[in-house]
């Protein structure tokens, strides 16, 4: 045997290794691990989801990917491919954590809703009422005008816009000036606190009227904030003590300590042709603040930005705990953390039809939700609740068929990692037999 057989060799046997470890970790966290059948799926069928990235690894488009399928409350494809970094050969793993990025926003969203349940406050309010920065906010004249060509508001943004994106608020995200001015006030810094973040986001005007319109923005930020309020508590401490530990969600939070920091791979991107990752040595792709070396590779130290609408670290099985209660109606392994009409509510129709953007789907509070699959362009089933995160992770949640799916990826700027979620689709719902 070569020596380069021999590596590969070892390297496999220490991928599978890792999966039987983490395998037998999770049963004695009793994830319910059932054989595909039981669930209504046909096991060869949902096997080609392992082949399918294989052969993407293989090829050099891809460093690997976990997937998990869930039916009726049981895990029935849990599945490691690939690497987790691909540049020092270390195998993915079921037990890898990934950047999820914007699926923080659907979490902490319910945060903001669990007090909702208890009267803390109305969707209807302004945000004014609990965060007076946001009182005297302006509006750009236009969505391209210049920073200082503003206009009063025509009203107040309230909660609920916040949580279905129409406030006025931006994400920053791109890389026009108003972007760049974003970003540069300090909003996304590892050192800014929710509180300062309000402060900073109150000195940048809207970019339209507040509920004229769908804009994707950091509103979910806010929410935790007004978690932080509206509880007395850090929105570290609520996140924990009512989502998080409840529901077994060991492996989530902002940041993750020397016991965990082997299980973080690094962000990747395609540089010429070669998958390297994200950091000062390869550099990284043009984009926004998420791209940043300093951004991407933040989460291995303690610091001070706790972000709604980015900033949580998760894995496949944990983020499939949080989607599993959430299609539960609010509750798994006894543990409640939202009413089940609540849950009913936040994946319902949010906008009026001014609001409206795309002919296939809507937004609720914290989700997007499928209302015309035959417009999506895959066979999520209507009714369907999902986002995904800027390094290519996916999920969604299916009323209908009963079904979770989590993708767990780390990959910015790759050619066709914008492709997961309809690849997924169509080999899940494929493998469906009852």
């Amino acid at each position: 045997m070569s020596l380069v057989s021999l590596m590969r060799s070892l390297l496999s046997l220490t991928a599978f290794l890792s999966l039987a470890l983490y395998t037998f970790s999770v049963l004695a966290q009793d994830l319910p691990i059932v054989k595909p059948e039981e669930v209504g799926f046909d096991a060869e069928h949902l096997d080609q989801i392992d082949a399918f990235f294989q052969q993407k690894v293989d090829n050099g488009e891809l460093a690997g990917i976990v997937t998990l399928v869930a039916r009726q409350g049981k895990v029935a494809h849990l599945s490691a491919v690939g690497y987790q970094d691909v540049q020092r050969e270390i195998p993915m793993s079921p037990q890898t954590i990934f950047r999820i990025y914007s699926m923080t926003k659907a979490i902490a969203t319910t945060a903001l809703m669990q007090l909702y349940e208890q009267g803390a406050f109305q969707l209807t309010d302004p945000l004014s009422r609990y965060i007076p920065e946001f009182a005297n906010l302006e509006v750009l004249r236009t969505p391209d005008s210049v920073l200082d060509d503003t206009v009063p508001m025509e009203r107040e943004p309230t909660i609920q816009d916040v949580l279905r994106h129409t406030a006025g608020f931006s994400h920053g995200l791109g890389i026009s000036g108003y972007d760049q001015h974003f970003v540069g006030s300090g909003i996304f810094s590892t050192e800014t606190s929710l509180e300062e973040m309000m402060s900073l986001l109150a000195d940048i005007p809207l970019m339209n009227q507040p509920g004229s319109q769908f804009r994707y923005s950091v509103g979910p930020d806010v929410a935790l904030r007004l978690v932080e309020v509206l509880s007395g508590m850090s929105a570290e401490e609520y996140l924990a003590q009512n989502l998080t530990e409840p529901l077994g969600m060991t492996d989530t939070g902002y940041w993750v300590g020397p016991d965990k920091a082997s299980r973080l791979g690094p962000v990747h991107w395609w540089r010429e042709g070669d998958l390297v990752p994200i950091d000062e040595e390869y550099g990284k792709p043009t984009g926004g603040v998420l791209v940043n070396p300093w951004s991407v590779n933040s989460y291995t130290f303690e610091h001070e930005f706790r972000g709604g609408s980015f900033g949580l670290l998760s894995t496949a099985a944990d983020y499939w705990r949080f989607a599993q209660a959430m299609l539960n109606g609010g509750e798994l392994n006894g543990a409640r953390i939202l009413g089940q009409r609540t849950v009913g509510f936040m994946t319902s129709d949010h906008f009026t039809a001014q609001q409206r953007y795309t002919a296939a789907t809507t937004w609720g509070l914290g989700f997007a939700v499928v209302e015309h699959p035959g417009q999506l362009g895959f066979p999520l089933s209507e009714g369907t609740y999902y986002w995904g995160g800027a390094a290519a992770t996916v999920f969604w949640i299916d009323p209908m068929e009963e079904i979770v799916v989590v993708g767990m990826t780390q990959h910015m700027a790759t050619p066709g990692t914008d492709a997961i979620r309809g690849q997924l689709a169509a080999m899940v719902y494929a493998a469906l037999i009852d």
